[in-house]
């Protein structure tokens, strides 16, 4: 599936403050090349004690330091649900991911799939992996203010797959620390990340006034080289068990489509700053509007091994005929990325795994 790895610098990023600059001079004004609006991670000591160190002063009472017992009974919500059609998963994540986690119940359920979906959600940084760790655990940036919706319900060992938003210059320890707690209880878990996707500034080159479909590129294979980092470091330790969910190759389907005219109805890249709706980006980094339900057919399609276009329901959209081109390019960004090991070699939207 991969290759090599030591610690990562994800060029992805979860960002939510405004980009700067605007596309043309205006009453005289210096242009000035927009800026993604990243943010970089807090700083994290050399080692992580996060996971891996029981002794440290510094996780003392950590969550999954308890038994199991005190482990659920720290949560007074319903910790499991009985095996149905439909995947069980525990998430975290951040705003990035829950345009897809709001539209996959709705996805799966016209596939006449029972979706059943625990969500642990929290803005930026602090619904990356490590963040969501220390905040379930009640250690380090959360001593003593532990917050568990996931950790009671994982030791029930009655979850299928668990899902994450990654973050800016996560290390394959902070996958390892949720990886190992969940296995302890169900080695037979998936584990599943997505790969964001280009900012609207990430457009514009050196000279540029107007972005362009060549600097998109540049940063999604970026990006992707740092994926194939990330997982094939994983690998080494858990060989197949995490797997990408390619948003990032979706997103850029859209965006060649869109730059080729060939996207009915999107009016607008950014909606911010060309105030035109429906439009790829709402802020410049954040999903614009029916951009969810492509987050949503990507997850589909990942975690379900079947082509959206399968889906014989009509699901409620404000343009049918998008509709229907996300839901194709959805499945073709999943089956041609190595990283979600979902392949279709007889090309009838079906898995090669699942058939």
């Amino acid at each position: 599936m991969k290759y090599v790895l030591a610690t990562i610098t994800l060029g992805v990023v979860l960002a939510f403050a405004c980009l700067h600059g605007i596309g043309a001079e205006k009453g005289g004004r210096r242009f000035r090349r927009p800026t993604a609006g990243h943010r970089t991670s807090r700083p994290v000591p050399t080692p992580w004690l996060g996971y891996g160190h029981d002794d440290a002063p510094q996780i003392r009472g950590a969550t999954y330091l308890k038994t199991p017992e005190q482990i659920r009974a720290m949560s007074s919500l319903t910790l499991s649900y009985p095996k149905a059609n439909g995947l069980r998963i525990v998430a975290t994540g951040h705003s990035w991911m829950k345009p897809g986690y709001n539209t996959l119940p709705k996805i799966a359920q016209a596939a006449g799939l029972k979706q059943q979906l625990r969500m642990h959600y929290s803005g930026g940084e602090t619904g990356g992996l490590r963040m969501m760790w220390e905040r379930e655990n009640g250690i380090l940036s959360y001593k003593g203010k532990a917050k568990t919706v996931c950790m009671p319900a994982i030791a029930t060992g009655k979850w299928d797959v668990m899902i994450w938003g990654c973050y800016t210059n996560d290390r394959p320890t902070y996958y390892f620390a949720w990886i190992d707690f969940c296995m302890k209880f169900n080695p037979k878990m998936e584990f599943y990340v997505f790969n964001a996707w280009p900012q609207w500034a990430d457009g514009f080159g050196d000279g540029d006034r107007t972005p362009r479909i060549e600097n998109y590129r540049a940063k999604a294979a970026s990006m992707d080289k740092t994926f194939k980092k990330l997982i094939a470091d994983i690998d080494k330790r858990y060989p197949n068990k995490v797997h990408v969910l390619p948003t990032c190759d979706a997103m850029m389907a859209a965006l060649e489509l869109y730059f080729q005219g060939k996207l009915p109805g999107m009016k607008a890249l950014n909606r911010r700053t060309e105030r035109k709706s429906p439009a790829i980006w709402s802020d410049g980094g954040h999903l614009g509007a029916g951009m969810d339900r492509l987050e949503g057919y990507v997850f589909y399609a990942t975690l379900y091994q079947k082509s959206p276009e399968l889906i014989k329901t009509k699901l409620k959209f404000h343009n049918d005929e998008l509709d229907k081109i996300f839901r194709k390019i959805a499945w073709q960004a999943v089956i041609n990325n190595p990283l979600s090991d979902v392949t279709d070699k007889n090309k009838n939207g079906i898995g090669d795994a699942i058939e």
